[in-house]
């Protein structure tokens, strides 16, 4: 065979087998889509923020729990609501980090969905409509809480701020000395005697690639095939399995408790640098209160469970943390709640009621079957409780 006719052969195999592989890709990305399979990344950069979710991306989370996201198009993880607020019309807005974003169950069984069913069941809200909405975003401190009431939730004009306060880590991520170092966020430092709001993240490599042009091309290609987010997705879901495998071989022999996010240091307070973060942490509520009162509107703190704390065995529990030498386990919620009596808002310890729950039914309320029992995050269990206490407060709360 001439070599030009063996050139041409090879050319054609070669374009034959780049079109099947096109139809190929083709025909996967469209099954991929008729079956509702979507794993984006949810998150882009926010000058305010640091990060924040990308307005009307959808998705399945499946690395803790399972739940399908859908954001809307403001960059809220809820349903749309209109910016004005409707007449006859009770709006509470929700401002708090992971376990309000709550990805890990779906919409309809986290405690602000409960809540804006079961608030229209209280006696005095019941010719009332009932909205409430949902500004939580993952990994969120108190300063990205406050950036977001203070930037986003004033357009929305609430009747009542809920901050979620997870003193799990919430109380870390407002300490710069505390946080890691490649954290992007706001922070609120004391600077010749006043606390200022530290935006310098913005000059961070970290953040400044996050919001590249190149960055963003390369995870809005991503986000729109649904055949890389497949490959993504498989490759972090391996990995996430072969942790938890090591993590379940280990606590065969090691207390399960230490698995469950648990920092001493939070329930003892010695340490200058936490005593710091604790003071940067009751600013942050301040300034948070503050503006709620700018925008006409009451303040409902409420602190949420530490997994150590609601783990399902007293006797195991306590021993635990006589190990730790932490005396008093609920030390972060007395102290923001003698804050709120000092500065006049309210505030719900959900800790302590969901240890009562837990020892007398045997329920773990955080964790999943794909991680450990009883850490992480709130499952639906643990969502069901908070939107029942939680709404129950909101009811019974004065005017």
């Amino acid at each position: 065979m001439p070599k030009s006719n063996k050139f041409k052969q090879i050319s054609a195999n070669l374009l034959l087998g780049l079109g099947g592989a096109i139809f190929a890709l083709i025909v996967g990305e469209i099954a991929l889509r008729i079956m509702g399979i979507a794993y984006p990344s949810f998150y882009q950069a926010d000058p305010h923020r640091g990060h924040a979710l990308i307005p009307g991306i959808s998705g399945w989370w499946k690395h803790e729990g399972k739940g399908w996201i859908a954001v809307n198009k403001d960059g809220l993880r809820d349903k749309e609501y209109s910016k004005e607020k409707p007449d006859n019309t009770l709006r509470i807005a929700l401002i708090g980090d992971s376990f309000a974003e709550a990805i890990q169950v779906n919409a309809e069984d986290t405690f602000w969905s409960l809540m804006e069913t079961k608030l229209p069941q209280c006696q005095r809200f019941q010719n009332q409509n009932i909205e409430v909405i949902n500004f939580g975003v993952g990994d969120y401190g108190t300063a990205q809480e406050y950036m977001t009431l203070k930037h986003h939730v004033s357009e929305y004009s609430p009747d009542l701020v809920v901050l979620a306060v997870f003193t799990g880590n919430d109380i870390i991520n407002n300490s710069k000395n505390l946080s890691p170092d490649d954290r992007f966020s706001p922070f609120l430092l004391k600077k010749e005697g006043k606390y200022v709001m530290d935006l310098s993240f913005k000059e961070t490599e970290t953040y400044q690639w996050r919001n590249s042009l190149t960055r963003r091309a390369i995870f809005s290609t991503i986000n729109n095939s649904r055949i890389l987010q497949l490959v993504n997705e498989t490759r972090v879901a391996m990995k996430k399995r072969r942790q938890l495998l090591g993590s379940q071989t280990e606590t065969e022999n090691k207390d399960v408790l230490q698995y469950l996010d648990f920092n001493p240091e939070l329930y003892k307070n010695s340490d200058p640098n936490w005593q710091e973060a604790w003071n940067i942490t009751e600013e942050l509520i301040k300034l948070i209160q503050l503006e709620t009162q700018s925008m006409n509107s009451d303040l409902l703190v409420v602190t949420l469970s530490n997994p150590a704390q609601v783990y399902p065995d007293a006797a195991y529990r306590e021993q635990y943390f006589k190990q730790a030498e932490v005396k008093d386990t609920f030390y972060p919620e007395e102290r923001i709640t003698d804050l709120g009596k000092q500065q006049g808002f309210e505030v719900l310890s959900l800790a302590p009621l969901f240890q009562s729950h837990a020892d007398k039914n045997q329920v773990f309320l955080h964790g999943f079957d794909n991680t450990i029992m009883g850490s992480g995050h709130w499952n639906k269990s643990g969502h069901k409780l908070a939107g029942e206490m939680i709404s129950e407060k909101v009811c019974t709360k004065p005017d």
